[in-house]
Formats: C-alpha cells, structure tokens, sequence
C-alpha cells in the first residue's frame, strides 16, 4: 500500500496472493511503478472461496498523471494499465 507521500517508488517486486497487490491511495504524488509482477490478487483460495469479492492486482486512486506505469504484468487494475497477455505455442 502507499498511502500518500511523494516520490514513491515501486520496482522489480512480484506481488502475489493478497488481497489488493498495490493499493496506491488518492494522496499520493509522483510515484513510479515499474518492472513488477502483480497477478493472482487474490490467490486462488480467497477467490474461489469469497467469488463476491471484489479485489484487483492494482489499484490507483491517485489524482490523474501523478502514477506512471512502466513495464509491469497485471491482470486486473482500476486506473492502471494492464498489458494483454498473449499465449504463444
């Protein structure tokens, strides 16, 4: 979670298995989050069990332009982008 401050920095993590993998609050400012792997938030249990649930990989609640997303996997974000996996064979 980051809960307000400036300047925040989020690199190189593999979030996995909470119920919200990043959670940046509407008081933070010029925060960066790149290179991560944010995916199965919530794991596989909570979701199956509580399917009602309503958790995200990100979550951004801070004011437009004040996040920058580079190069990082999710698949399930509000105000956040998430990059289209592709399967190859």
């Amino acid at each position: 979670m980051i809960d307000g401050g400036n300047n925040n920095q989020v690199e190189e993590n593999t979030i996995a298995g909470n119920t919200n993998g990043l959670y940046i609050t509407a008081g933070a400012r010029n925060t960066q989050v790149r290179n991560n792997v944010i995916v199965g938030n919530p794991g596989i249990q909570v979701g199956n069990a509580q399917p009602e649930a309503r958790a995200l990989d990100i979550v951004n609640l801070a004011a437009p332009g004040e996040t920058k997303f580079e190069r990082n996997v999710c698949l399930t974000a509000v105000n956040a982008p998430c990059p289209v996996v592709v399967a190859r064979n």
